[in-house]
């Protein structure tokens, strides 16, 4: 393979595969040791304003891609610019290009009270040094292509100077002290694993590596083809005479880094080897394993002397070194430059690129140098915000791909990690749905809070991934998901990371290439610039009530989990008690929109009597017979707090039936009797009553009081007082079968007057119906007694020849039979 084909590879696959990559880098600054050792764990809410780690809400955005403040630095570096200044017209997207974002643009939104509104308490922004001051490629002509700047911060240049196109030192530090005055952490993305990229450009300013004739007509036709590109610089050649690894030697070095230039040692190999940098190792690694002592990179050295600061950095770096007994290895560089971001401007807490392409001491050795940083500053700076808050200096790991795991995982064990990104929801998933949202919460709530040294990261949407609920073939997105994902993220256990434009629609841009075509790698169409002109502020809004109710409560995120019963959507409790702080709420989410939904309520936590608070809408209700009632209202949420507040507990005196006896009388049908409850006084509480009957045999009652009567017999119907059992009413229920018809044993007989002896008489014998009936009694009655008599038995006796007819009576309903008598 060809050098330039090689390289041609290593700079497109970059922008195709970035994973979220980004390195904070800051200017050198004196760093004086601490000797109190940080030993309070960062899950405890014991800062001043009772702020966990557990319970962040981190808003991570691209400084280039949020809000532009000072459109003046739009150009730095000469980017976007044709070689005579002015802007060009090359170029079809900036998709990949710097777009003007910078500290003013977010200073201006924190001023706003943005974050306020959100509930937001930490910002995670891009690394804030300068980046490579040129632009390096991103496809082939086939794929289409186009400039690719170092916009999101993740191709360090110089690490202790501030680029240009974010701004100045001072714009930096009046951007991380007002987020401290609003209560929120500042969380830099740095990367200990790789510099930037080569660019002609850089070549060319700083003097190093080799450029052939020609490179600038290639470079400034801003078509960004890495097979064009790639042919005007030389990297390897197998007949060198040494010339050319010495050209080489003047940018970082064979003794800082690993790549495929000449005099430089190879990649290492494997998915997950350290010895390799980002994106499958297409990046300049650094020798972060190496012990041997490196002299300062002689690009950067030159480069300092140009500016007329070398001796000043120089000088502050090795009394570092000297101060804190570090050699000068490569890492030891690396963690000065990225501490004194910490020491100088109070940083609290880094989000650490590539994770696993580093060691794990190396990062230990950072987040020790961090936290003695960050003491230091709070230390010298004592009258600013954020100088008394106590949790320690806080970093997270990406490690692509990694989900939930445990303590003993070697990234907090060894690699001194307070957190890892979780990827579990990426890919545009999102959080669980609302039939199994409950176990997604109980699970992490079990892994995250039930251990002092472990957390996770949560996202659903990110910069090298997907966006939640936005379609990139059809620039649309999915606002009921949306919504629903504002609840199920901000309510998660541990702590959570939103991507800026989740909470406001933010759609895909279409990345344009060179050749007029849609680009299709490098994930620039997830950073669109923030769509303030275009916010939905139905999503808006939501975002902002569920991350305030998620701020204002520390149980949110740090407390246990337990489901909860109710008739609509998920419902649960989260309880949190640790260290003096202690904090309960309740919620309910994707409940059906705008109904009442009534939840089952721990009395042991929340009392009957009790008034609570739906945030969402500031509706009150009281728990009454350990129930709560809210409505969802149009988003289907219902976020409830403890107003502390009780109503006075008022009890049942007594209760009285609105009847104490009642017959009924059964017929063929079962007969029906609502019993009404009047509970004294009126104003009890709880003015439920249950209701049971002695024999159901006879009578059944429901809970509403309807009693159903069903049989002969007698049953006793007692109500119950909820509030007390010892007070009652009862109701005698007596139900009376009445006779429905009487049939006799023969309809008709034929005596004989001279016959013999049972000839003469016949005994009919009446059959009452029901069998059961209360009252069986009959008379006999003969129409004809000169022809036939008839006892009260039924006996028939003949009397001379005729007819006659016997009737039977009941005295029960007066019902009849006929028996009818020929008498020869």
């Amino acid at each position: 393979m060809e050098v330039f084909q090689l390289k041609k590879f290593l700079s497109v696959a970059l922008s195709a595969t970035m994973m979220a990559s980004t390195v904070a880098l800051a200017p050198t600054f004196s760093a004086k040791t601490v000797d109190k050792a940080v030993t309070k764990t960062s899950e405890s809410a014991t800062s001043k304003d009772n702020f966990t780690w557990d319970n962040a809400s981190v808003y991570f955005l691209l400084t280039d891609r949020f809000n532009n403040g000072n459109t003046s630095n739009d150009h730095s570096y000469g980017r976007g610019l044709e070689k005579d200044g002015t802007v060009t017209t090359k170029m079809n997207s900036d998709a990949a290009s710097f777009q003007g974002g910078d500290f003013v643009g977010i200073t201006e939104k924190i001023n706003e009270g943005y974050f306020d509104k959100l509930g937001v308490n930490a910002l995670w922004v891009s690394a804030p040094y300068e980046q490579i001051q040129g632009y390096t490629c991103t496809g082939s002509r086939e794929k289409s292509a186009m400039p690719h700047y170092a916009y999101h911060g993740y191709y360090a240049g110089d690490y202790t100077d501030f680029d240009q196109n974010f701004g100045t030192e001072e714009e930096f530090k009046t951007m991380v002290d007002t987020a401290h005055k609003h209560g929120l952490r500042v969380v830099l993305d740095i990367v200990m694993n790789h510099p930037g990229y080569n660019t002609m450009y850089d070549m060319n300013k700083f003097g190093f590596g080799r450029l052939l004739t020609g490179w600038e007509d290639e470079y400034y036709s801003f078509k960004g083809f890495n097979d064009t590109y790639h042919k005007y610089i030389t990297y390897e050649d197998s007949k060198d005479d040494g010339s050319l690894a010495k050209d080489w030697s003047t940018w970082w070095g064979a003794s800082w880094l690993r790549g495929g230039i000449q005099g430089y040692p190879a990649f290492g190999s494997g998915a997950d080897n350290i010895l390799k940098g980002s994106a499958g190792g297409l990046l300049p690694d650094f020798r972060t394993e190496s012990t041997e002592e490196v002299e300062l990179p002689t690009f950067l050295a030159n480069k300092w002397k140009k500016e007329g600061n070398y001796e000043t950095k120089v000088a502050e770096m090795n009394k570092w070194f000297k101060d804190n007994n570090k050699t000068k290895r490569v890492r030891n560089y690396l963690c000065y430059w990225l501490s004194s971001y910490v020491e100088k401007y109070g940083i609290d807490g880094f989000r650490c690129d590539t994770a696993k392409h580093v060691e794990l001491d190396s990062w230990a050795e950072l987040k020790d140098d961090c936290t003695k940083a960050l003491e230091t500053w709070r230390k010298n700076n004592p009258d600013k915000a954020g100088a008394d808050w106590d949790e320690p200096f806080w970093m997270t790991g990406e490690v692509y791909g990694k989900a939930l795991s445990g303590p003993s995982d070697n990234y907090f064990t060894k690699g001194k990690f307070d957190s890892t990104i979780n990827f579990e929801f990426s890919g545009g998933r999102g959080i669980t749905d609302v039939s199994g949202v409950n176990t997604t919460y109980e699970k992490y709530a079990r892994n995250i809070n039930s251990s002092s040294t472990y957390n996770v990261l949560t996202y659903i949407s990110s910069h090298d991934t997907a966006l939640c609920g936005r379609d990139r073939s059809t620039d649309s997105y999915n606002k009921d998901k949306l919504i629903y994902q504002g609840s199920a993220l901000q309510l998660l256990p541990g702590a959570v990371q939103i991507y800026y434009g989740d909470e406001t629609g933010r759609k895909y841009v279409k990345a344009v290439g060179s050749i007029g075509t849609t680009i299709s790698n490098g994930n620039h169409d997830v950073r669109s610039f923030m769509n303030w002109d275009s916010i939905d502020n139905d999503i808006l809004s939501h975002w902002q009530k569920v991350g305030t109710f998620r701020n204002n409560h520390v149980s949110v995120g740090a407390g246990s989990h337990t489901s909860l019963k109710s008739t609509s959507g998920a419902a649960f409790e989260r309880t949190y008690d640790k260290d003096g702080v202690s904090d309960k709420v309740m919620a309910c989410i994707g409940a059906t929109a705008n109904t009442n939904v009534t939840i089952t309520v721990d009395t042991t936590k929340f009392a009957n009597g009790a008034i609570l608070k739906n945030t969402y809408d500031d509706s009150t209700a009281t728990v009454t017979d350990g129930k709560v009632t809210f409505n969802s209202g149009a988003n289907g949420t219902i976020l409830i707090e403890d107003t502390g507040e009780v109503n006075p507990i008022i009890n049942v005196k007594s209760i009285k039936l609105n009847r104490t006896s009642y017959t009924y009388n059964r017929t063929t049908k079962n007969g029906t009797l609502t019993l009404k409850a009047t509970v004294n006084p009126t104003n009890a509480n709880n003015k439920k009553v249950t209701y049971k009957s002695s024999n159901t045999k006879v009578a059944t009652v429901n809970g509403n009081g309807v009693v159903s009567l069903r049989s002969r017999g007698t049953a006793i119907i007692t109500a119950t007082s909820s509030d007390n059992s010892k007070i009652k009413a009862t109701c005698k229920v007596t139900v009376v079968q009445r006779v429905t018809s009487v049939k006799l044993n023969r309809r008709s007989a034929t005596l004989k007057v001279k016959g013999k002896a049972n000839q003469k008489t016949c005994t009919l014998k009446a059959i009452v119906n029901p069998s059961n009936a209360n009252v069986k009694t009959v008379t006999f009655k003969s129409s004809n007694s000169k022809v036939a008599t008839v006892n009260s038995k039924g006996k028939v006796i003949a009397k001379k020849k005729g007819r006659a007819t016997v009737t039977v009576t009941t005295r029960d309903g007066r019902k009849t039979a006929r028996c009818t008598i020929i008498v020869k």
